[in-house]
């Protein structure tokens, strides 16, 4: 006989669903390195080797990894999702990151557009909350991203008005040339 588990159902079908539902609650990169256990408990298993070892070797390349981290072509809500998740994996091995040693993380692979907010960032007395560098950091990739259509923007237009006026001086030079042509066919005729 099968032994039965929560509302009578078979045990075996109740371990098949928590497996299920951690292969489905975990990224695709994750789920790729606990697809072959056989059992949630093994799942677990595999889950806390990978990630919450206490292991110093561990815990050190994670460090690096957030030291070395930079922003690069990513959007800064990628950009900090990346180092948030970096962190993350360093507090659950038990080594959290201050909020203070996080911002200086996120400030140093930001690259030089963000140079004008890092400064006084960096200058504040009181610590920032993950949170509020995110607003900031947000706010400020989107006034970039104005700042950069508005360029474009009078680029074009310097553009086409030095068309323009290239234009108006080829029709002044063709015109000036047509008289003087039209002023000596006259002369020759007469």
């Amino acid at each position: 006989m099968k032994s039965k588990g929560f509302l009578g159902l078979p045990v075996a079908l109740i371990r098949q669903t928590h497996l299920s539902a951690i292969l489905a609650s975990t990224s695709p990169t994750i789920t790729s390195l606990i697809a072959t256990a056989k059992t949630s408990h093994d799942a677990w298993k595999k889950l806390h080797n990978l990630y919450a070892s206490r292991s110093r070797t561990r815990a050190m390349q994670l460090k690096e990894e957030l030291t070395l981290i930079q922003r690069g072509n990513r959007s800064i809500p990628n950009y900090l999702h990346a180092v948030k998740a970096l962190a993350d994996e360093i507090a659950i091995i038990d080594h959290p990151i201050s909020d203070d040693d996080l911002t200086l993380y996120v400030l140093n692979g930001l690259g030089p557009d963000f140079r004008e907010i890092a400064a006084p960032i960096r200058a504040r007395e009181t610590s920032l909350a993950f949170e509020e560098l995110h607003d900031l950091l947000v706010g400020h990739e989107s006034y970039l991203r104005r700042l950069e259509a508005a360029t474009q923007q009078l680029v074009a237009s310097a553009n086409y008005t030095h068309r323009m006026k290239q234009g108006d001086l080829a029709k002044k030079f063709f015109q000036t040339k047509w008289s003087t042509a039209r002023q000596q066919l006259c002369s020759i005729s007469e």
